[in-house]
């Protein structure tokens, strides 16, 4: 009786709590919320998914690759989830959506002493230093402001934030991502600069394809909401920020 009583009520304990799936998640070289470094994914949004397992138990195995293959991936294959994912339209019905993880915000930077931005029309008379085929570059015309001088990759942008105001690569303000703007100053040795105005926010989601078990899906989902209550989210984010 006693075996048998032990018995009913480990598998009463195993029915209540199914063990968890482990999960692929797949990610592209987009610093910095997820990018290779040293031969290991890292960034802000990698940070946040592996907290999110941690807390979860899931077994997570995170994989950097070309956008395109990724999202191919995460709609073919069992228990994969992609990041860091726009939340769009097209998108809704493809995915499970857990989030926001992060946000993209987009921001103006310009040199500690610059003054006079008070809504982005106000950036009309100056020089906006922006990568080539980038989306700022549609949301800025959008607004009428059109000096946009482009290059090649962000990190170029800073060193012509402090070049003399006669130079003609000179740039009044830069327009980035607030995450990536420290690291990328840093990186051009370029100091004494800051935000001039936050230009718009864009929510980052981890998705997961419709392979993946639902459970794993509720699990993360709550894991977030957890790691959101209790400051974790905030603190992360905290240390990517301008």
């Amino acid at each position: 009786m006693i075996r048998s009583l032990a018995t009913r009520a480990f598998l009463s304990l195993s029915l209540a709590a199914p063990a968890a799936h482990a999960l692929t998640l797949v990610t592209e070289e987009n610093a910095p919320f997820n990018y290779t470094e040293q031969g290991k994914v890292v960034g802000l949004s990698t940070e946040i998914v592996t907290e999110l397992g941690r807390r979860s138990g899931i077994p997570l195995q995170i994989q950097s690759m070309p956008w395109e293959k990724g999202y191919i991936a995460v709609q073919r294959d069992k228990e994969t989830c992609i990041y860091s994912t726009v939340r769009l339209d097209n998108r809704e019905q493809l995915f499970s959506w857990i989030g926001p993880i992060a946000t993209n915000q987009w921001v103006l930077i310009g040199k500690s002493e610059f003054a006079g931005i008070n809504v982005v029309e106000d950036a009309r008379k100056y020089r906006v230093g922006v990568v080539a085929r980038d989306a700022k570059i549609e949301f800025l015309m959008s607004k009428g402001v059109t000096d946009l001088r482009e290059v090649s990759e962000d990190g170029l942008n800073p060193p012509r934030l402090v070049l003399g105001r006669d130079d003609p690569n000179r740039i009044d303000l830069w327009a980035t991502s607030a995450y990536g703007a420290r690291r990328t100053a840093e990186q051009a040795k370029v100091k004494d600069i800051k935000v001039v105005l936050p230009l718009h926010a864009v929510p980052l989601y981890l998705a997961c394809g419709r392979n993946t078990s639902p459970q794993t899906v509720k699990a993360l989902s709550q894991a977030l909401e957890s790691a959101t209550k209790d400051g974790t989210l905030k603190r992360i984010t905290e240390r990517y920020a301008f």
